[in-house]
């Protein structure tokens, strides 16, 4: 019961996050659309990250304390198998976006 209160708060928190950034940054992009601006970690790809991944990955989920996707250091550092998970569509290119920016 604990890890849906966290998911949940998890998931909200995500959302005022989305909510009060300009909706021009974050609008979805496309495929094979190229990107200009910079991915945001907390606004773009935590989300994704909480929709494929919760609630092992997160506070009170049997896999945070190996492997937590709330820092994105977790991300950078087990990203072929995040994508391997994560493979198709969107959420696919913003992962593999936001990897490329921070390995540069």
């Amino acid at each position: 019961m604990k890890w849906l209160l966290i998911a949940c708060l998890i998931v909200f928190a995500a959302w005022l996050t989305l909510s009060n950034k300009k909706t021009a940054a974050l609008s979805p992009i496309k495929t094979g659309q190229a990107l200009n601006d910079s991915i945001d970690f907390t606004a773009q790809v935590l989300p994704i990250l909480v929709k494929h991944c919760s609630p092992c990955h997160f506070t009170g989920g049997k896999m945070y304390s190996r492997l937590p996707f709330d820092h994105d250091t977790t991300i950078l550092n087990h990203s072929e198998g995040i994508l391997r998970r994560i493979k198709t569509g969107d959420d696919n290119l913003i992962l593999k976006s936001f990897i490329e920016q921070r390995k540069k």
